[in-house]
């Protein structure tokens, strides 16, 4: 019975892996659309800013897939959060000047 409980368990984080995998090449593809429609070099800094952070993310996400424990994606998950709530908290200001 505990072996079937491994692969179980081992299903629920692979597949929590590919959809993280999967949600980061969508959002980097749409913020390098973004940053070739945008001419403010302000707002270009900071979405390359977040675009290296995801790039970062999703290349140790590549490299470690199969040691990464669940507490971390806790903590990717909430990088990634951060990542973009900083880029709408400098776009935001940026519109408010």
């Amino acid at each position: 019975m505990s072996k079937a409980i491994i692969w179980q368990y081992n299903d629920f984080i692979q597949s929590r892996k590919e959809k993280l995998v999967k949600m980061l090449i969508i959002e980097i593809i749409f913020l390098k659309t973004k940053v070739k429609k945008i001419q403010n070099s302000d707002e270009i800094y900071h979405l390359q800013i977040a675009l290296e952070k995801l790039d970062y993310l999703l290349i140790r996400l590549k490299k470690n897939s199969s040691d990464i424990k669940e507490e971390d994606f806790d903590k990717i998950i909430m990088l990634i959060y951060q990542i973009f709530k900083d880029i709408t908290d400098n776009l935001e200001n940026k519109v408010k000047v």
